[in-house]
């Protein structure tokens, strides 16, 4: 008979935690490549299929984009189980040659042969998931109700995943937590890279997932060297400029900080089930191609200061390294050009975190952070985290813009970046911040239903925000200055108002330590400075 039309959705799994698992900064720039490529070589043998369409992600000039998400979709005649075996094949196949044979290579150079080549062969194989569901009889008219289908069966088939049972015995990969460590000579393995600084610290017992990680930049098939090479490590993003050799040597108190800055579209689901027709889809695709592959670039260069890196913009999800002072600004004109873009919003995760932290922790704190944007911010929201040493948390969060009924939209960024840069001017006192936090406590909000005492502490805390500004002024600062500083009062209260004086006190002492590029030294400098 004639050739049936299917609608395809394939995913690769599991990411979140894959990419997550980054000590340093190499492993996730890895991470990351490794999906888009297995991703890459998926879409690349879909294409062969009988009139194929790609859906998302788009083809730009047809060819595929530098970040390939880690789900795809298309629609084609051939028969499901065919294809899908096909797109399978040439995703492990893509794994094996690029990946984990090369790096099984290397290390047999390294260090010989033996028991361990067993166990890292069965976790190499392992790892992977690989989801897809095919939808026959598609109607490109109908396309919203079919991708709403696939979506949901593809939903289904992610709970019915099979778990292969890998009850293995040892010691735990110091890195992932859930492979357990390869039974091999680390020492040796570590002291056959000394020359090339600490591709492997002494102390660490991988699994095979972060080995390859760790190791695939030195194989000498790995085609992302150059790409590798340059990027800068935490300390080099912190520092906002490349740290010369032996400033700052492994295991030595490093005192920088940087952003982990995660941003994902809301309610895109719902945005997709809107889209009527396949030519809908494919325009929709194509406008979020465009903003990973051309505009979030640009932003991060422009916006991202000199050492601030994407890690990837895979459609509507954005992960990049950045330096305290240029966070917020960047955030802010990414979600403004998605919006420009596509025409929806999005949240923000940010998480500032020591730059000797490990990674993989500030990972996780920027993703928990655009989550908490999303359900405890309701969406179209950014929420900021810093991490001390101590383990303690400080956040503060916001919609992007608030809409008083009877005034223009507040920008919170616009205000939070203007005090930004009073405080790295120092125009103002560090201490505001901590002034503000008094504020909310002797000026509260309680649970009154009498709108006029709601009114005069509002007015209260006005008049107090404003006397403690004049206060904190800096010595011989120019009055129109003082004007500009005190302008911004009534778009502070309004954002205490909105979501609490406390969490004002926080988005100030945050901004603060963002201006002094988070530097504990500068840190302490500024509080002398104030005792004296």
């Amino acid at each position: 008979g004639d050739p049936m039309t299917y609608l395809y959705l394939f995913q690769i799994g599991p990411v979140q935690a894959f990419i997550a698992q980054a000590r340093r900064t190499q492993d996730l720039l890895v991470g990351s490549r490794i999906l888009s490529d297995l991703a890459a070589a998926g879409v690349g043998a879909a294409m062969g299929a009988r009139n194929f369409q790609a859906i998302f992600p788009a083809l730009l000039n047809g060819s595929l984009p530098q970040s390939v998400p880690h789900k795809f979709a298309f629609i084609a005649d051939d028969e499901p189980t065919k294809l899908a075996a096909q797109v399978e094949q040439a995703i492990r196949e893509m794994w094996r040659k690029r990946y984990s044979q090369p790096v099984k290579q290397l290390v047999k150079e390294r260090i010989g042969g033996g028991e361990w080549e067993a166990q890292y062969d069965a976790q190499a194989e392992n790892w992977l998931e690989f989801y897809w569901v095919a939808l026959k009889d598609y109607d490109p008219n109908k396309h919203a109700d079919a991708y709403g289908q696939a979506s949901a069966a593809l939903s289904q088939r992610k709970y019915a995943r099979h778990f292969p049972q890998v009850n293995e015995p040892g010691i735990k990969c110091t890195l992932t937590g859930s492979q357990a460590a390869l039974v091999l000579d680390w020492k040796k393995l570590s002291d056959s890279f000394r020359d090339n600084n600490i591709t492997l610290r002494p102390n660490e017992k991988l699994g095979t997932l972060a080995l390859i990680k760790r190791l695939v930049a030195d194989t000498p098939t790995y085609p992302y060297q150059k790409e590798a090479s340059a990027f800068p490590a935490t300390d080099d993003i912190a520092a906002n400029r490349k740290v010369r050799d032996g400033e700052s040597s492994e295991g030595k108190e490093v005192s920088g900080y940087l952003a982990v800055l995660h941003m994902d579209g809301d309610q895109m689901g719902k945005r997709l089930s809107e889209l009527k027709t396949l030519k809908d889809n494919q325009e929709f695709s194509r406008l979020l191609s465009t903003f990973a592959q051309e505009l979030v670039p640009a932003i991060v260069k422009e916006h991202g200061g000199q050492m601030g890196r994407l890690v990837y913009a895979g459609g509507d999800d954005v992960l990049a390294l950045l330096p305290l002072s240029h966070v917020l600004s960047c955030a802010n004109e990414i979600r403004w050009q998605f919006y420009e873009q596509t025409g929806c919003k999005m949240s923000a995760g940010i998480a500032v975190t020591p730059a000797n932290l490990p990674l993989d922790v500030g990972l996780t704190l920027a993703r928990e952070a655009e989550e908490m944007a999303k359900e405890g911010f309701g969406r179209n929201a950014v929420v900021i985290t810093e991490a001390h040493g101590t383990g303690q948390l400080r956040l503060a969060g916001a919609q992007w813009q608030i809409e008083p009924e009877d005034a223009d939209p507040i920008y919170v960024m616009q205000v939070m970046r203007r005090m930004q840069d009073h405080f790295a001017s120092r125009h103002i006192s560090s201490k505001l911040g901590y002034d503000v936090q008094q504020i909310a406590h002797d000026l509260g909000t309680p649970n009154a239903e009498n709108k006029g005492y709601l009114a005069m502490l509002s007015a209260m805390r006005r008049a107090e925000l404003e006397r403690i500004l004049k206060r904190r002024f800096a010595e011989g600062l120019s009055d129109s200055k003082k004007e500009a500083i005190l302008k911004l009062v009534p778009e502070l209260v309004a954002i205490g108002d909105a979501y609490g004086w406390d969490s004002l006190a926080n988005w100030l002492i945050l901004v603060r330590f963002l201006a002094a590029g988070g530097r504990r030294d500068a840190e302490r400098a500024l509080e002398k400075e104030e005792q004296a």
